[in-house]
C-alpha cells in the first residue's frame, strides 16, 4: 500500500515517523481498516538505523491461542506434540531489526499476557527451552480500533497498552486528507496498468470529483480496489465517472453520497473485486494471484472465506 503526503496533516505525519523512527521506543500506530498502517511500519522501519536488518511481521488476528507463544518466543525440538523440530520465534528472527504486530488487540487475554512479560523483560525463552536470551528487535504495534476503548471493554489488558502506546501515532481516515485521493489514484491507475503491460488511463474530470466526494469507508485499500477493478474491466483512454463500479452500491447516488447507511463493508468490495479478478484470469489462479499482488495460498484462503469456486 502507498503512503502519500499531499496534505498539510500528512506531512507533518510523516516527519513525525521520520524522528520516531531515530528514537529505540515502542510505536503504536493506530487507525482505521485500510488506512495504511502497514505502510506506515515500513516507513518507521526504512527511516531509522535498522533499515538493513529484518522487518518481521505478525498477523496478530490469524494466530490461533493456541500457538501464539510458539509463534513468538520460538520453540525446542519436543517442547510439543507436533515440535519435531525447534524453530526460533519471530522475536528471534527480527534480530536487531523490527518486528511489526499487526492487529494487536486482537490477541487473547493469555497471548497479551505472555507478549507483556517479554516486553517488560526483554528477554525472550522458547517454549520447552531452559535459557532465555535478549530482545534486540525494536517493536511496533498497530490497531484499527481505539486502544483506550479497548481497554474500557477489557478487550485489551490496560498495562499491555501503556508499554506499546510509548510513541503513538494515529493514521487519519481517507475522508480526513481528501487531497490525497487523486495522487493515490494516478498511482493505483499506473501500478495495475503496469501490471497488465496497458497505458494507465487519464481521469476524467467527472471522475476526479466522483473520487474525491465518496466517503472511503474502506480507505486507501478500497480505493485501490475500485481503480483496479475498472482497469481489469478495461477502460480506454480516459476513466470517466460513468466507468466507476457504482453498482457495488446501487446506484451512483448511494456510491457517491457520505451519508447513506446501506454502504458495502471493505469485505464485499475485496470479494466483488477477487470475483472479476477470477474471471477475467478465466479461473487461472497464478495468473489471478499476480494481478492480485499476492500469493497463490492467500488467494486460496480469500477464496474459502468468501465462498468463491
Amino acid at each position: 500500500m502507498k503512503l502519500t503526503a499531499v496534505s498539510r496533516s500528512m506531512r507533518d505525519l510523516l516527519r513525525q515517523a521520520r524522528r520516531y523512527a531515530k528514537v529505540d521506543a515502542t510505536v503504536l500506530i493506530t487507525g482505521e481498516t485500510g488506512v495504511g498502517k502497514d505502510a506506515l511500519a515500513r516507513v518507521l522501519h526504512a527511516s531509522g538505523p535498522r533499515r538493513r536488518e529484518p522487518f518481521v511481521t505478525v498477523d496478530c488476528p490469524a494466530l490461533p491461542d493456541t500457538l501464539v507463544e510458539a509463534e513468538l518466543f520460538g520453540h525446542e525440538r519436543g517442547a510439543f506434540t507436533d515440535a519435531t523440530i525447534a524453530r526460533p520465534g519471530r522475536f528471534e528472527l527480527a534480530g536487531r531489526g523490527t518486528l511489526y504486530l499487526d492487529g494487536v488487540t486482537r490477541l487473547s487475554h493469555s497471548g497479551q499476557g505472555a507478549l507483556l512479560r517479554v516486553v517488560e523483560e526483554r528477554r525472550v525463552t522458547r517454549l520447552g527451552g531452559t535459557t532465555s536470551s535478549e530482545i534486540r528487535a525494536r517493536i511496533i504495534a498497530s490497531s484499527d480500533t481505539d486502544m483506550e476503548d479497548a481497554v474500557r471493554d477489557g478487550t485489551l489488558r490496560a498495562d499491555l497498552f501503556h508499554r506499546l502506546s510509548v510513541l503513538p501515532i494515529r493514521l487519519p481516515p481517507l475522508r480526513e486528507r481528501t487531497e490525497e485521493i487523486l495522487p493515490l489514484a494516478r498511482v493505483f491507475l499506473s501500478d495495475v496498468s503496469a501490471r497488465l503491460d496497458r497505458e494507465p488511463p487519464r481521469l476524467a474530470a467527472d471522475a476526479e470529483d466522483a473520487l474525491v466526494r465518496y466517503h472511503w469507508p474502506g480507505n486507501i485499500r478500497e480505493l485501490r480496489h475500485v481503480l483496479e477493478r475498472v482497469v481489469l474491466a478495461g477502460v480506454g483512454r480516459e476513466l470517466r465517472a460513468d466507468a466507476l463500479p457504482i453498482e457495488l452500491l446501487e446506484g451512483k447516488e448511494a456510491y457517491l453520497a457520505p451519508g447513506v447507511a446501506a454502504r458495502p463493508t471493505l469485505d464485499d468490495v475485496e470479494r466483488r473485486y477477487i470475483e472479476l479478478t477470477l474471471s477475467y484470469a478465466r479461473g487461472n489462479q497464478t495468473r489471478a494471484a499476480a494481478i492480485l499482488g499476492i500469493s497463490r495460498k492467500a488467494l486460496w484462503e480469500k477464496r474459502k472465506r468468501y465462498g468463491l469456486r
